[in-house]
C-alpha cells in the first residue's frame, strides 16, 4: 500500500512546469502551483524552494487513499459517438488514458492537439492511451487523421462529468490522467510531450500496483 501511495503521488506531480522568475517563489505559491500541476515537486526540490522535511509533511497531508480519489472525480456511464458516428461508452475508455476536452474553434486548439499526436506513440509504448472530447462539432477537421478516437462532448458526457463542469467548459483545451473510471491527475492546459510520457509510464505502475494489492487481498481472503 505504502509503494501504491508513493507511486500515486508521483504520478499526480509528473506534469507540466512553468517557468519561474529569479525570485523564490514563497511556500504558498509553491504549494499552489504543485496542487495545479504547474510545477513538480522534484522540481521544485531541486531549486531548492522547498526542503525534503516540507515534501514529506506535504505528501503525509495530502496522501488520499485511492478509493476516496475514484469515488470524488468518477466519470459516471455516457454513451456518446466518434466523429465517425461510432458509439462509445465509458467502458470504451483504456485503463489509463488522457482524456483531453478540445474547444476546436480557440486559438489553442492547434497546439494542444498536435502536442497529443507527438506524444502519442510514445504515451502508448509505456502503458497509456489517449482520449479526445471535442467541445464543438464545427471545426473539427484538424482531427480528421487522428490516431486516437475523438468524442462528441454530448449531453451524456456532460453528465457523466458534471463534477468537473467548470473546469471543462472553462478552458479552451484541458485534460486529467483517467484511472480506475475517474479523473487521478490536476488538470492539465498545455501539452509538454516528455512529461505526458512520464506521466502515462506513472500511472500505468501506479495501475499495476493496484492490480497486484488487489490480486494479493483476493488471495489472503481465499
Amino acid at each position: 500500500m505504502k509503494r501504491m501511495t508513493i507511486t500515486f503521488l508521483a504520478a499526480v506531480c509528473i506534469l507540466s512546469l512553468a517557468g519561474c522568475g529569479s525570485q523564490a517563489p514563497s511556500l504558498d505559491e509553491v504549494e499552489r502551483a504543485i496542487e495545479e500541476g504547474t510545477v513538480t515537486m522534484e522540481d521544485a526540490l531541486e531549486k531548492g524552494w522547498v526542503t525534503q522535511e516540507w515534501v514529506d509533511s506535504y505528501m503525509e497531508k495530502n496522501t488520499v487513499p485511492a478509493a476516496d480519489k475514484i469515488s470524488a472525480h468518477a466519470v459516471s456511464d455516457f454513451t456518446s459517438t466518434t466523429l465517425s458516428g461510432e458509439e462509445f461508452t465509458r467502458d470504451d475508455i483504456g485503463d489509463v488514458t488522457f482524456f483531453a476536452f478540445v474547444d476546436p474553434a480557440s486559438k489553442e486548439a492547434e497546439a494542444y492537439y498536435e502536442g497529443l499526436v507527438s506524444a502519442y506513440e510514445g504515451i502508448v509504448e509505456n502503458g497509456g492511451e489517449v482520449l479526445v472530447c471535442t467541445k464543438s462539432e464545427e471545426n473539427t477537421e484538424m482531427f480528421s487523421d487522428a490516431p486516437f478516437p475523438v468524442i462528441v462532448y454530448n449531453d451524456s458526457l456532460k453528465e457523466a462529468v458534471q463534477n468537473h463542469t467548470e473546469m471543462i467548459e472553462g478552458n479552451p483545451t484541458i485534460g486529467s490522467w483517467y484511472m480506475n473510471g475517474a479523473f487521478f491527475s490536476s488538470w492539465i492546459s498545455s501539452i509538454d510531450q516528455e512529461k505526458m510520457v512520464e506521466s502515462a509510464k506513472a500511472f500505468a505502475e501506479m495501475q499495476q500496483d493496484m492490480r497486484e494489492e488487489e490480486t494479493g487481498s483476493m488471495a489472503v481472503m481465499g
